[in-house]
């Protein structure tokens, strides 16, 4: 066979094919076929570049690097895998600006860690969602605001509202016809409110109508002022009933998201756990602790007006007293300003020390 006839060179290729083909079933001592689907079906990229991912650290904790540890690390990553440097579109968006870092679930989840793990929540821990969560979260997410009104919220309880927001807030924060929409009934679910931006935020007149609920729910006539004392039989026919009363706001976070310093003068006083995490505007901190003197928790991390506080900033600080926060356990102050005045003052009178996260 000569090469220079016209299908000399295909014939000559055929041929090395099979002696290949061959050997390779001499080799495997068995004359079966190797499937073309083991072929077809394995990734085209290279097994480096398929799974290409950012570390949890790198994702909010911004990292410094001479140009010479930078070629180093370039060197590095591309002698993982052969051939030319991947292309951009192969490789995950990097997160770069801080606002990117701030929106990162990672961030979330280590911004709220604390106030989770007061409450006995481990979200961040758990990898697999339960599987209430799991059946809700395409009904709410999937539904319009209207069939969730009409459909679906009617028939899902506080606590499964609680627990939802509570992934959700971590994960992927619901809007803010969603979210309070789950709190449209009560104004909170079961106790809690977490309000997760930049897509939710909270009105400034939100707490003042909440408050005007409770009070018109606990305005009620006693007996002797004409109100119709219910009959012996109709108490002991009730307590196999469930308890509809609802449950006093106890926990309000707020990360990455404006409130108004009118909003916090009417937060109500029934707060134990509050969270006010990357919030935009500066706050006036010594006006707290009348507004909300039964915290346990308070979490002020992350905000960048306490990072180089103005000198109001540092006055109102300076004007808080702790004394008043008899029940305060746990203080969130990461990545704020602290003054050596303000940690002596922290456990003025106090049998136990107040736990600083820092």
């Amino acid at each position: 066979m000569s090469i220079s006839s016209p299908n000399g060179v295909n014939e000559l290729l055929h041929r090395k094919r099979g002696e290949q083909f061959r050997q390779q079933q001499n080799v495997r001592k068995s004359r079966s076929h190797v499937s073309s689907n083991l072929v077809h079906n394995k990734p085209t990229l290279p097994i480096g570049l398929s799974f290409l991912t950012h570390e949890l650290d790198a994702l909010y904790i911004p990292q410094t690097s001479t140009e010479e540890e930078e070629e180093q690390r370039r060197r590095e990553e591309q002698s993982k895998c052969s051939g030319p440097v991947p292309p951009k579109s192969w490789i995950q968006a990097q997160l770069i600006t801080a606002q990117d870092i701030y929106l990162s679930p990672a961030w979330r989840a280590d911004a709220l860690a604390p106030l989770y793990s007061s409450l006995g929540v481990r979200i961040a821990a758990q990898r697999i969602l339960p599987l209430s969560v799991m059946c809700l979260l395409p009904l709410i997410t999937s539904c319009s605001i209207s069939e969730l009104k009409r459909d679906v919220l009617p028939f899902i309880p506080q606590h499964l509202r609680k627990e939802v927001v509570r992934y959700t807030a971590v994960r992927q924060p619901l809007s803010n016809s969603r979210l309070f929409s789950l709190y449209e009934e009560e104004g909170h679910s079961d106790g809690e409110l977490i309000v997760v931006g930049p897509n939710a935020s909270i009105r400034d007149d939100y707490f003042i109508q909440l408050n005007q609920g409770n009070i018109a729910e606990t305005d009620m006539p006693f007996e002797g002022e004409g109100s119709s004392i219910p009959a012996e039989d109709d108490d002991i026919s009730d307590w196999e009933c469930d308890d509809t009363s609802s449950k006093l706001l106890q926990t309000f976070a707020a990360l990455s998201t404006r409130i108004s310093m009118s909003t916090i003068l009417t937060l109500p006083p029934t707060l134990t756990h509050l969270a006010l995490i990357h919030v935009s505007s500066p706050i006036a901190l010594h006006r707290l602790p009348k507004t909300c003197p039964l915290l346990a928790f308070l979490d002020m991390s992350y905000n960048h007006w306490l990072v180089h506080p103005a000198e109001e900033t540092v006055k109102s600080i300076a004007r808080i007293d702790w004394t008043r926060w008899s029940h305060l356990q746990t203080l969130g102050w990461r990545n704020c300003w602290m003054s050596e005045t303000m940690r002596s003052k922290l456990n003025t009178g106090r049998w136990d020390d107040i736990i600083v996260i820092q």
